[in-house]
């Protein structure tokens, strides 16, 4: 359907070029923050979805109308809790603008005086350098948005007749094919799909403030900030195209779920080198929000019960997100208050051995010395070589035999009267406190 009251609408082009569109050619004609070609929302799992009963590639979730009246008391809040202090960032603002205007650099043109302002360096190296430069799109109106989001449903609308021309007649349809599949003339299908462009562009362009805001929370998370806010941009084009105005709720607090899911989406699929499922993900955010609220709620760490009450999960639930792995972190990443320390360095090794362990066996060994010592010299080497005190390594009679130039026999009797020695309790008495080690 066409939309009498139009914002301004950009130039139109000649009528006699072909058009094919798709999600995606919005995003191509806007420097907002490079994102690539838009090939389909993100596909998450049903958040109703137990562990036991998995799903391989689920629809995109829609929220329901009481999971948006809690986000949106919350962004409210929020807001309001920020706003005590707007009068203070005001003054500060205008304190800095009048310091910019009185940093005016004078330079001697001929026999004239020109002024030139200070010109602020811009850094290139900025990933968000284009995005920055949105942020002078002003915020919409409720009655801006229900226009908009008229005319990107009709933007879309379109787009889904000329999608079945194709598969109808098995190629790209002419504009005129297409025009008369809408029953308007082409210049009216020509104006309808400029305005439903201009339109998605427009709500875009005014909420792209919204993704780099909650991109910033998941930083650390596996993905640089880059690539989520491209994420996050995937998710706000889907949040613009099934947007409805008419249930009353605000683009920012719909958009709000549909970025926050395609961001969270990218991290369970990219931040992880074994990839956990999206509904398993999505059940951890829960219980870290749950774990956040009633520690702040109560001033100590909560049960599992509160926290699996809190988060609308089961016990089993819980405890199957509590076991679910960790990301990994390198041995060698830099931590302490000064950066300069390692895991590696300050982490125990379970199986080395302790101080008090070498200690130990240094006065057994100092212990079996002295009761050896009550041998004879020839009953000590046989022991010695016996049991690998020498080198380790426990030698036969017949080689003890061979070192000694005796029999086998012989080296067996010389054991068994070592023996006989050792069976006294008074000679050994030292050695009993090493029994149970």
């Amino acid at each position: 359907m066409a939309v009498n009251s139009q914002p301004k609408k950009p130039e139109s082009k000649p009528e006699g070029q072909s058009l094919h569109f798709n999600g995606a050619q919005l995003l191509e004609s806007e420097q907002l923050c490079n994102v690539r070609n838009f090939e389909g929302a993100g596909t998450t799992l049903r958040e109703s979805d137990l562990m036991e009963h998995p799903v391989s590639e689920p629809a995109d979730i829609e929220p329901t109308s009481e999971e948006l009246q809690l986000l949106e008391a919350e962004l409210v809040e929020s807001i309001a809790v920020r706003s005590t202090r707007q009068g203070e960032r005001k003054a500060r603002r205008d304190k800095a603008a009048e310091k910019a205007a009185s940093n005016v650099v004078s330079v001697k043109v001929g026999n004239g005086r020109r002024k030139r302002t200070s010109v602020q360096e811009v850094d290139y190296s900025d990933p968000l350098r284009y995005i920055r430069g949105t942020g002078s799109s002003k915020l919409l109106t409720s009655s801006e948005e229900l226009e908009l989001s008229a005319g990107i449903q009709d933007l879309l609308k379109l787009e889904r007749l000329h999608k079945e021309l194709i598969e109808k007649f098995a190629e790209e349809p002419s504009f005129m094919q297409w025009a008369a599949a809408a029953g308007v003339d082409q210049r009216t299908l020509r104006k309808r799909l400029n305005h439903g462009r201009f339109c998605k562009d427009k709500m875009i362009k005014s909420n792209v403030r919204l993704v780099i805001s909650i991109a910033k929370n998941y930083q650390g998370s596996g993905m640089n900030l880059q690539d989520l806010v491209q994420e996050g941009c995937r998710g706000l084009v889907r949040g613009a195209e099934k947007f409805d105005a008419s249930k009353g709720f605000k683009f920012s607090t719909y958009a709000h779920w549909w970025i926050k899911q395609a961001v969270r989406k990218s991290l369970s699929d990219q931040s992880r080198t074994i990839r956990l499922p999206f509904h398993m993900v999505e059940a951890t955010y829960r219980v870290k929000e749950a774990r956040k609220q009633l520690y702040s709620e109560n001033g100590k760490q909560p049960e599992n019960e509160a926290v699996a009450e809190a988060a609308g999960l089961s016990m089993k639930r819980l405890n199957a997100v509590l076991m679910t792995p960790k990301a990994p972190r390198s041995l060698d990443q830099k931590i302490g208050f000064n950066m300069n320390l390692k895991p590696s360095e300050v982490i125990a090794d379970p199986e080395a051995e302790t101080s008090e362990d070498l200690l130990t066996k240094q006065f057994m060994r100092q212990d079996l010395e002295k009761v050896l010592d009550t041998l004879t010299p020839r009953e000590k080497q046989v022991v010695r070589w016996r049991f690998g005190l020498e080198d380790g390594r426990m030698k036969t009679l017949q080689e003890i035999g061979e070192l000694m130039s005796v029999s086998r026999e012989r080296i067996r009797q010389i054991e068994s009267s070592a023996f006989r020695k050792l069976q006294n309790k008074k000679r050994t008495k030292n050695l009993q406190q090493y029994m149970f080690l």
